[in-house]
């Protein structure tokens, strides 16, 4: 009665019919997936905020801040996520964020199975709800400090995201051994999983890395799962390891290592086309090494450094209208440290107008060739 004398109107007949317990039981959450840039000296790496879980399923793990939507508080799962982001480890909204994508794939969070046995019967009773997530990008200039206020988790960090996606970092030797080898396990699998796997194999890995895209992250740590080298191949339903749990790189709960993988590729793509992103984690003013370091941080790959000034900003007596500049100085500079060798370098910020625009044509990112040994054959 309370509804017809509120609306003026009564009940529609479908509405006294329906029953949510005629079909499957769903449960939804929201998950923030914080990046940010961490500087030491002139180097960049790239942090991705987690926490520890502090109850099963996959007590111990990482994971991303997020929990279930509130019926009665929640809008949407964006206001969850950074609900959660916030209860969890302190840190409020970030200028930037935007969707990421909806996981929905059976089995991703092992609660769905929950139940009991009958008394009488013997069968299994249900009494867990498949659960889907939204997952959304949030991107900071720098790591917040972190405040962990809730039962549910036992710590937060901001993590080296190449923890997690090793094979992902070839900046460095170390980076491109690691790919090297994860090159070396899928051609061991595809000798015994057939042609189809090595052609996945070749495109994703570019040839042994001679044609290597940094965006196919996803196709790469796919791979790798459905090779049984990740961790998260090793689980049954409950979650629980299937005997040895290694595999390559650090293990998340749940699909959140997949989840991280979307996100670093979305990421590498639009750092080139909607300066917005490169600009969250860049911050406002900054050299023109840094901002190199920056993307070579966020692309995993050195780049060649006259070549993206050239690409990035103006030079003097050159005005190129094919190629969008994106940043311009700003007549200061960074004061060195006393004794530092060198003229202090100047100061630039992105251009005013450009930020939420989208490039076209996108910046061209003049990376530097990977070299390819006699192991990068899978």
């Amino acid at each position: 009665m309370e509804e017809r004398e509120g609306q003026g109107r009564g009940v529609p007949e479908w509405a006294l019919r329906y029953d949510a317990g005629e079909y499957p039981h769903y449960a939804v959450t929201g998950d923030a997936v914080a990046l940010a840039l961490e500087w030491r000296g002139g180097a960049a790496s790239l942090r991705a905020l987690v926490v520890v879980r502090g109850s099963e399923p996959f007590r111990g793990l990482d994971a991303w801040p997020g929990g279930f939507l509130e019926w009665d508080a929640d809008p949407t799962t964006r206001e969850t996520a950074l609900r959660e982001l916030h209860e969890e480890t302190g840190v409020e909204e970030p200028d930037y964020l935007e969707p990421l994508g909806s996981y929905t794939q059976d089995g991703r969070d092992p609660r769905q199975y929950a139940g009991h046995p009958d008394p009488a019967t013997g069968e299994w009773v249900r009494t867990g709800a498949r659960v889907a997530t939204n997952a959304y990008l949030m991107l900071l200039p720098r790591p917040a400090g972190l405040v962990t206020q809730q039962e549910e988790v036992t710590g937060a960090e901001w993590a080296d995201v190449y923890q997690y996606l090793p094979w992902e970092d070839l900046r460095e030797e170390k980076g491109r051994r690691a790919a090297r080898e994860v090159l070396g396990a899928l051609g061991d699998w595809a000798d015994r999983a057939g042609a189809d796997a090595r052609e996945r194999i070749d495109y994703a890995y570019g040839f042994g890395m001679r044609e290597w895209n940094e965006e196919r992250v996803a196709e790469r740590r796919r791979l790798l799962f459905d090779a049984g080298l990740l961790a998260e191949a090793r689980r049954d339903r409950w979650g629980r390891p299937l005997g040895d749990a290694g595999g390559f790189g650090r293990e998340m709960a749940f699909d959140h290592r997949r989840i991280l993988g979307d996100a670093l590729a979305r990421l590498r793509g639009k750092i080139k086309y909607i300066p917005a992103a490169l600009k969250a984690l860049a911050g406002d003013e900054f050299t023109l090494d840094e901002l190199q370091a920056a993307c070579e941080a966020i692309s995993g790959r050195p780049l060649h450094r006259a070549n993206f000034r050239r690409a990035v900003a103006e030079t003097k007596g050159e005005r190129n209208t094919r190629t969008p500049r994106i940043v311009v100085g700003t007549g200061k500079r960074r004061p060195r440290a006393p004794g530092e060798p060198g003229v202090a370098p100047e100061l630039f910020r992105f251009r005013p107008g450009i930020v939420r625009a989208r490039l076209d044509p996108s910046l061209r990112l003049p990376f530097l060739p990977l070299e390819p040994t006699d192991g990068d054959e899978a």
